[in-house]
């Protein structure tokens, strides 16, 4: 996949892969404002450019747009047809489609709301904290009952939860994410997305406190480190996640690493975010890539001649570089809690 052209508005962009598909090449839409016109196929890009040398920005012909919705509605049959001879085995295996729960999402929603109910919502007095954290509370053995077998205890304190909006608050967003990774990219990948942010985390929060922690917030924010980088940089992947919720998850982030809102366990919440991005580094390093080959603002293409100001200054070295802001910020949270 590898940028075509850039233009100011949406419908010129939309003109131009119109004209593109009509002439037997794919290719998308991405970004706004401006408008990138990427070309699916690497070797297509040389007759793309050809093509692209006679479109003129605000021209319409109507007969382009009438022949690409119909080659657009004939691949829609013939995904169709495949479609429902794959649905059968694709759903069971996937966990059906991204509006249901994959069977590693429910399964940590539905294991988080028992926990709760019969540990009176995180009560260290009940059997249930003392068998499911990492270490009994009472305990000065380091990893004692995990040495002796009990190696359950470095998964199940996410189960834990202290209070109705503590278990609230996680189960929605396992809910939101982990249903989007299982339908991606399938239960598989969840549960090691699950084991890589939970476990050293866990680990991490462990050392510094002891074991009295629990909550799914790690492996939420592993979650959304992985479900970011794959909607910002793999779209195609089918992976969706706006910049409000970005923007409100990272707020919640850094409002729990102040202190404000009590003990909270802030490594495993960053050791979580560490794992997802890692976990999504392929994609960013794919648009790096594609960043080096086709630089945004080289000389005299439209980014380059019409954004100034902050705006460019932003899309230069802000923007492009936002995983390494969010790593920086999960290890500033880090050393502070050591």
């Amino acid at each position: 996949m590898r940028k075509l052209t850039e233009l100011p508005s949406e419908a010129d962009a939309g003109h131009l892969v119109d004209r593109l598909l009509v002439a037997g090449i794919d290719s998308e839409i991405r970004t706004r404002a401006p408008w990138e016109v990427w070309v699916l196929d690497d070797d297509d890009l040389p007759r793309a450019a050809q093509l692209i040398a006679d479109f003129k920005p605000g021209e319409r012909a109507p007969d382009v747009v009438r022949a690409a919705a119909e080659l657009r509605k004939e691949r829609e049959r013939r995904q169709s047809r495949a479609g429902r001879r794959m649905v059968v085995v694709a759903d069971r295996w996937r966990g059906g489609s991204v509006d249901t729960l994959g069977p590693v999402t429910l399964f940590l929603v539905v294991g988080s709301v028992l926990v709760a109910l019969y540990s009176d919502f995180g009560d260290p007095a009940t059997m249930t904290i003392q068998n499911l954290s990492i270490e009994p509370w009472d305990s000065y053995e380091f990893l004692g009952k995990v040495q002796d077998g009990e190696v359950w205890r470095l998964v199940t304190p996410m189960f834990i939860h202290f209070g109705p909006l503590h278990l609230l608050f996680n189960c929605m967003w396992a809910w939101q994410l982990g249903r989007q990774i299982e339908h991606n990219h399938g239960p598989l990948t969840m549960i090691g997305l699950v084991l890589l942010s939970e476990i050293p985390g866990g680990l991490g929060q462990y050392l510094v406190t002891g074991p009295n922690f629990g909550g799914m917030s790690g492996v939420v924010y592993g979650l959304f480190g992985f479900v970011w980088m794959q909607a910002r940089y793999a779209p195609a992947r089918g992976y969706q996640i706006d910049d409000r919720t970005t923007a409100m998850i990272m707020v919640w982030f850094v409002a729990c690493a102040t202190g404000l809102l009590g003990p909270i366990a802030n490594i495993g919440h960053a050791g979580g975010l560490v794992a997802g991005l890692l976990a999504g580094l392929p994609a960013y390093v794919g648009h790096l890539r594609d960043r080096i080959e086709e630089p945004e603002f080289a000389a005299g293409n439209w980014a380059s001649i019409n954004v100034r100001g902050g705006r460019r200054l932003a899309r230069q070295f802000f923007t492009p570089y936002v995983p390494l802001w969010f790593l920086l910020l999960a290890v500033v949270v880090i050393a502070l809690d050591l």
